[in-house]
């Protein structure tokens, strides 16, 4: 269906979201606020699916496409990879203009080079949505201007997605960049006088002509609207930054009991991250969590904990690179991350309590209690978080390892089994993960119970991990003991 008919404003204040079925921020919503609570449990990439899921039904939010390429941030810094799965690809794929404008926020997510972050921005003007449309060329313009080489091409794409935004200063000064680079275009330079007369109406306030303080509004707008753009620039000085902290500061001072204002000036405070500002940041949170009772306040205030205790972790383990095992610096390590563990667990059990619907929790707080050893209370959690389609394969390794751990061989056999049919084309590394756990299984199965069919299984799935990749795990030892187990249970056989 079109996306293209009659228009009107949405929630963020963009003209450009067409009023058809598909377009329904209502539905939209609720892909956002899971995509919030997935990316707070640190499941990055499920959060970068919801977020352009949602996106589908309300393609103008901004705080969205900003959570978007937030999660898309945080995955590819903490996996270091350089794709996305199957799903996530296959969550844009469609010949909508929505489709395509979904595919070039992830191809922008993935490249984050000038060519990716052009086409985006034109994706964006395509569907006239006006706020995201100058956001995208606003980043846009800063990869082309860093190229070694200009080009004019890119620069008159950019100059037009701008006209769609409504940003004509900014189209102006890009058609000019664009006429210095080749001054024989005449069309060109009749264009710029056109360009020059809009942003001087856009800039003047004459859109206001007969409106009470047409002028003042103007100057009050871009007071605002200096800090709108500072307060979502990526990169912040810090003399930037200790603005918006004060800015926050002297709206607070207003309305401390307004929760949205609370937020604002707690999110400045993390983000400038002194030490003092994240103590102030979290009693804050606290604070209005106490008042209101609102569950993603005591969320935000331990995501600044957990923050915390992670950087501990981090600098324990850096002091303890090249440390012997038993020295303080690695035993200090060891107890580092010990609590990191113990932390995230209880900020976790919280979150399942207040979300038991949300299974992508289910599946992080199974995998802490997995890293504690907890291997019973894991299996819990894997038990319900299976059913949920992203977390199934990587769900099942877990509980079959979990399984095996604890001696319960036959479920951990059964477990892994349904794993590698549920698998399909899951990445070789998975794949390969899955038939060495079945593999582990088979074998101690094979030794408690002396059962050479079990021993032979697990002989041919080493030999065919050996086959694919000889240097997988510690593969090449794990099949010379099978064989030596098989050969000891064929001859008493």
């Amino acid at each position: 269906m079109a996306w293209f008919g009659s228009k009107k404003p949405t929630q963020n204040g963009n003209a450009a979201a067409p009023d058809t079925p598909e377009n329904s921020p209502d539905k939209a919503e609720r892909f956002f606020e899971h995509a919030r609570a997935v990316h707070e449990s640190g499941s990055y990439e499920y959060a970068m699916s919801l977020w352009l899921n949602g996106l589908r039904f309300d393609p103008a939010n901004m705080p969205a496409l900003e959570g978007f390429f937030r999660s898309g941030d945080a995955y590819f810094a903490e996996s270091g990879k350089k794709g996305v799965s199957k799903d996530v690809a296959k969550s844009v794929a469609g010949s909508a203009d929505v489709d395509r404008y979904l595919k070039g926020l992830l191809d922008l997510s993935l490249e984050r080079d000038a060519i990716a972050a052009v086409r985006a921005a034109e994706l964006a003007a395509r569907l006239k949505v006006v706020e995201p449309t100058a956001w995208l060329t606003d980043r846009a313009v800063a990869l082309v201007l860093k190229e070694k080489s200009t080009r004019k091409d890119l620069l008159l794409k950019l100059r037009d997605c701008y006209d769609v935004g409504q940003r004509f200063d900014k189209a102006l000064d890009l058609a000019e960049r664009a006429l210095r680079l080749d001054p024989t275009d005449g069309g060109l330079a009749a264009e710029i006088r056109n360009l020059a007369a809009k942003a001087a109406m856009s800039k003047g306030g004459y859109a206001q002509t007969g409106e009470a303080g047409g002028f003042r509004a103007n100057i009050r707008d871009a007071e605002k609207q200096r800090k709108i753009e500072e307060g979502e620039r990526l990169v912040k000085s810090e003399s930037t930054v200790d603005r918006l902290v004060a800015d926050a500061e002297a709206e607070y001072e207003r309305r401390p009991d307004d929760v949205p204002t609370v937020k604002i000036l707690a999110q400045r405070l993390v983000e400038r991250g002194r030490p003092q500002d994240e103590e102030r940041a979290h009693a804050l949170y606290m604070g209005a969590y106490t008042r209101t009772s609102q569950f993603d306040l005591r969320r935000a205030a331990g995501d600044i904990r957990v923050k915390q205790a992670r950087r501990r972790a981090a600098e324990a383990r850096q002091r303890a690179e090249g440390a012997p095992p038993a020295s303080p610096a690695a035993r200090a390590a060891e107890q580092a991350a010990r609590a990191l563990l113990d932390l995230e667990v209880a900020e976790l059990k919280q979150r399942v309590e207040a979300y038991p619907t949300d299974l992508g929790l289910r599946y992080e707080l199974g995998r802490r209690y997995f890293a504690l050893g907890d291997n019973e209370s894991a299996i819990g959690q894997f038990q319900e978080a299976q059913h949920d389609a992203k977390h199934r394969v990587p769900t099942l390794n877990l509980m079959g390892q979990a399984f095996s751990r604890m001696g319960w061989l036959d479920e951990a056999v059964s477990t892994f089994r349904k794993a590698l049919e549920v698998a399909g084309d899951a990445p070789g590394d998975t794949l390969l993960d899955l038939r060495y756990g079945l593999m582990e299984a088979l074998l101690a199965h094979a030794e408690q119970l002396k059962d050479l069919a079990a021993a032979e299984e697990a002989d041919r799935l080493a030999s065919s991990i050996a086959i694919q990749q000889i240097n997988f795990k510690d593969i090449r030892a794990r099949r010379d003991t099978i064989k030596k187990l098989v050969a000891a249970l064929r001859s008493k056989a």
